[in-house]
């Protein structure tokens, strides 16, 4: 078990502010050493922290963290990480869950400020936000055992976790598991449109879209088996399922194709962001 450990998170927005819920009901930190900056907190992100007692904002920051969160926009790294200071700012861990900036950029931003910085690179998603997130992490060896114990500790709380052998693997996968909720997303608003069209009400095309979709994921997660073995048990040879299927898995131009060029396609702009 991790020992709760002081943590600063720079910049609670879209992803930071989720994140930090699930980090203050977990227990994980050092609540009376640790903080929260960022320009603008939302009134979720005040009350919280006024609940478990955690500075918002410190204006003299005496101290120092063992474990330092990175969640302002990857655009705004050069001129934020520069500016940060605090004691033995040299012990801190960095994680970052910005997309794209590697950890030599990082380690560029902060060298004026630590010498020789460990960092952790991850990639969570939108999931994480109500607690089933999935988070890629990686280090490029300046990280120590304890540290991605703690940043292991950090994001299985908010789901679940996997560690990429390198920064590229990181970007390549990221494709499903980042994106990944956009693409499910986009199922659904197709399934509700389907639904439409076949003359459903827009209320009830969401529930069966929305019902079918968590029942199916759920299903997966439970039963155990693969995704393949699970088609092909509820497809029956020249029934409706299967009739379905013949155009969702053309060779040429079905969903297969398609997924692998958006996945690909995420890890391309992903190389030109880095």
């Amino acid at each position: 078990m991790t020992k709760p450990f002081s943590l600063l998170l720079l910049g609670a927005g879209n992803m930071g502010g989720p994140l930090f819920n699930a980090w203050a009901q977990s227990g994980l930190r050092d609540t009376a050493r640790s903080a929260v900056v960022d320009p603008n907190p939302s009134d979720r992100i005040l009350t919280t922290c006024k609940e478990v007692g955690i500075a918002v904002n410190p204006v003299e920051d005496g101290n120092g963290y063992d474990v330092c969160v990175l969640a302002v926009k990857p655009q705004l790294f050069p001129t934020v990480l520069p500016d940060q200071d605090w004691p033995n700012m040299d012990q801190t861990l960095f994680v970052s869950i910005a997309a794209g900036v590697t950890v030599e950029t990082i380690g560029q931003f902060l060298k004026e400020k630590v010498r020789a910085p460990r960092i952790i690179r991850t990639m969570p998603n939108l999931p994480a936000a109500i607690g089933q997130g999935m988070t890629l992490l990686t280090e490029t060896g300046s990280a120590t055992a304890e540290d991605k114990a703690r940043t292991t500790a950090l994001f299985d709380a908010a789901g679940a976790t996997l560690w990429c052998d390198s920064e590229e693997q990181l970007d390549r996968l990221m494709g499903v598991s980042g994106c990944g909720p956009a693409f499910v997303f986009l199922l659904a608003e197709a399934l509700e449109d389907a639904a439409v069209a076949q003359g459903a009400s827009q209320a009830d095309a969401r529930l069966l879209a929305e019902a079918t979709l968590i029942g199916a994921a759920n299903h997966v997660r439970a039963d155990g088996r693969p995704a393949g073995e699970l088609r092909a048990a509820v497809t029956s040879p020249g029934g409706t399922t299967a009739a379905g299927l013949s155009v969702l898995d053309d060779s040429a131009k079905g969903l297969r194709p398609l997924m692998d060029e958006a996945v690909a396609a995420a890890f391309k702009r992903a190389q030109e962001l880095s």
